[in-house]
């Protein structure tokens, strides 16, 4: 019995599924958006989104506490194992101008990435999209425009994939004046 254990095991060892874990997550930090199964996603994203977390806290100390930013860094960086991912997403080095990924998301509360399914029950159909059309996803990795031709099979995908990505910028939130209350009039 597995009473009080988190996590999937993934039909590997615990050794296997940490670095699984990391190497998903660096991946999903270098180009923003990977391509995996939806259970290897699921897995990763609570790990992805406590990285940017420490990144954020990191930040909030780098004018005001050097030493408490340094061990937010250095915390980061034994999670991933990757120092180039790690300036990255603290914005050091090359990416001191534009910024890095946890400085994008300082005014948002969670929800970092997102996971989209693209294996639904019907032959060509994302899930939530209308039956016969043949969707294609189009991005950049690397340099290089891809283009993703979203195809399951008739039932049952075994290995559902779906498109674990960052997602864009800061909330949308609608001040009180724009949300107008619906009056029912009966």
């Amino acid at each position: 019995m597995r009473h009080g254990k988190r996590g999937r095991h993934l039909s590997r060892t615990s050794a296997h599924r940490k670095s699984l874990r990391q190497n998903l997550a660096n991946s999903l930090f270098i180009h923003g958006r990977i391509v995996t199964t939806v259970e290897k996603a699921k897995e990763t994203r609570t790990f992805a989104e406590k990285i940017i977390t420490i990144a954020k806290k990191g930040l909030g100390k780098k004018e005001s506490d050097r030493p408490g930013y340094v061990h937010c860094y250095r915390q980061v960086l034994s999670r991933l194992k990757n120092g180039d991912v790690v300036k990255k997403i603290f914005g050091e080095g090359k990416w001191r101008e534009s910024g890095g990924i946890a400085q994008r998301y300082m005014n948002r509360n969670g929800g970092y990435t997102r996971i989209l399914k693209l294996s639904g029950t019907r032959l060509g159909v994302l899930t939530g999209s209308s039956v016969g059309k043949v969707p294609e996803l189009e991005y950049t990795m690397g340099g290089i425009r891809r283009k993703l031709r979203l195809l399951g099979r008739r039932l049952n995908d075994n290995a559902s994939l779906a498109v674990f990505e960052l997602v864009e910028g800061e909330t949308e939130t609608q001040s009180a004046e724009e949300v107008k209350p619906k009056v029912s009039t009966s």
